[in-house]
């Protein structure tokens, strides 16, 4: 893996009027040449029932139907005011340029007014960076514009009769937030519990008169492709992200907290785990129920992922997830990023895409696509951030933003970033100053690169979108950060309205 540094080159800044059409809401400039992979730092702090099946595997059953795009007209954050004054682009420019012009390495920044999709202030704003964690803003808004911010997803088990005795079979659903025990209804990590689909399993094949033996086979064949993606340092695989699979307990991780270790075969575990569960609730409820200590893995072709039986399977029980929204919020605040890579395949199989990397970035594009046609310099290569060969422009993210503050089905993407100085990633960051709880962000870190994208709240009380990405920072990211902060924290301090 060859180590990289950006151009040293003059920083070119824009104001309002000056650069990319403001009639695009994400735009760019060609990437000019592959980029680089980035060693990943120690991890960056990773519905009411739908009535359509949420299989993976059934993408035609997922999606349901889009509703036409609305504006929320809805403050995105306190102190907003709809009529406040924009500030003066030439005031920004000021202020920002002595504190980001004259970083090193490459530096890119945009500032969007919220309401008009005004360019403000532009820093290399057109130049395609690495964006890191911040990518999962265009992840988070491409499943809830798709799946929509109720849906949820079915973790099922049915009974398929075989020669000599029944297989029980654990039907990945896309739910990778799996709990070890009973259901938690107050929670996102384990709303959905493999205890408590036992007990209902058990109960069925009580009921079916289902003594055994029994084989547990889980079913994660849902998902296409790769479950490690081929850019991706091997340092991070297994420490920053499991494998990706259609199935998981807590992320990818043995027990529900957040830096628990995570697993290195996730849907085997999830099927251990079921079985354990399985052997446990028969033994409470007191049924006979001989169970094989070996798990069979592959997919099932005659579940019915709509019904409830085939003639040759029948199901038995099911738990469902968080809403999705639910889980937008978790994934942005702990920057999870197996919940992210399954939120960005769940997404493409619901658009008729493959359950894939490539699926995934096709299917984000489409949303993004919905407001522009042009993407050039985008190029996706997962849903968490964690490549170094993803990119984006400073520009385009700060649309992207706007984007998903602007449309009724996807403002949660918005919505659920942290509030700096308090909340998730930003809570030790900005605290005490103009930005703590007049920000929302999603922040990013890989070995060099350190970035920031989200909304603040003017003095003045005008909202915008912005986003800083810092690349070729080898060395400096706490320098980096701090750079960041200073200028989300000018921007909050802003009063600096036009005419």
């Amino acid at each position: 893996m060859r180590s990289w540094s950006a151009p040293v080159r003059p920083a070119r800044r824009t104001v309002a009027g000056v650069g990319l059409s403001l009639a695009l809401l994400l735009t760019g400039c060609s990437a000019g040449g592959s980029a680089p992979a980035v060693s990943a730092t120690a991890g960056t702090p990773a519905v009411p029932t739908a009535a359509t099946s949420s299989q993976p595997a059934s993408p035609s059953t997922a999606a349901g139907e889009a509703s036409a795009p609305k504006s929320s007209r809805v403050p995105l954050l306190p102190g907003a005011v709809s009529d406040a004054p924009a500030p003066d682009p030439d005031a920004l420019a000021a202020e920002l340029d002595e504190i980001l012009a004259g970083s090193p390495g490459t530096v890119g920044a945009a500032v969007v007014d919220v309401q008009t999709g005004e360019l403000l202030f532009g820093l290399e704003e057109d130049e395609p960076l690495i964006p890191a964690s911040t990518v999962k803003i265009l992840t988070a808004t491409a499943a809830l514009s798709v799946l929509g911010s109720d849906h949820t997803y079915a973790t099922r088990t049915y009974a398929v009769p075989q020669e000599q005795g029944t297989t029980v079979v654990l039907d990945a659903g896309g739910d990778v937030l799996l709990g070890a025990g009973e259901s938690d209804p107050g929670a996102v990590l384990g709303r959905a519990g493999l205890g408590t689909l036992a007990e209902q399993t058990v109960a069925q094949l009580q009921e079916q008169e289902i003594s055994g033996p029994v084989t547990v086979q889980v079913d994660d064949s849902g998902y296409d492709g790769p479950a490690v993606l081929e850019q991706w340092p091997s340092a991070v695989v297994d420490v920053d992200i499991a494998r990706v699979m259609p199935i998981a307990t807590y992320g990818g991780r043995e027990i529900g907290q957040r830096w628990g270790g995570l697993t290195p075969d996730p849907a085997l575990h999830a099927a251990q785990v079921f079985r354990q569960q399985l052997v446990a609730q028969a033994q409470s409820q007191g049924v006979r129920l001989s169970v094989s200590p070996q798990i069979a893995r592959g997919a099932v072709e005659d579940l019915d992922r709509t019904g409830s039986s085939t003639r040759t399977a029948l199901r038995l029980a099911e738990v469902r997830s968080a809403p999705l929204a639910e889980q937008v919020r978790f994934m942005l605040h702990e920057s999870d990023n197996l919940t992210a890579e399954a939120m960005a395949r769940n997404t493409a199989l619901a658009a008729g895409h493959p359950g894939s990397f490539e699926g995934a970035a096709a299917a984000v594009r489409e949303v993004l696509e919905e407001e522009t046609r042009d993407l050039t310099g985008l190029d996706l290569t997962d849903g968490s951030g964690l490549s170094g060969y993803t990119t984006i422009t400073a520009e385009q993210l700060a649309r992207a933003v706007r984007l998903a503050g602007e449309r009724e089905e996807t403002v949660a993407a918005v919505e659920s970033l942290p509030v700096a100085g308090r909340e998730g990633t930003l809570k030790d960051r900005m605290v005490g100053t103009a930005a703590e709880g007049s920000a929302r962000g999603k922040t990013g870190t890989l070995g060099t690169v350190a970035t920031l994208a989200g909304v603040v709240v003017t003095q003045d009380g005008r909202e915008l979108a912005f986003s800083i990405l810092a690349n070729d920072q080898r060395g400096r990211i706490p320098q980096a950060r701090e750079m960041i902060d200073r200028a989300v924290v000018t921007l909050a301090e802003c009063g600096c309205g036009g005419d």
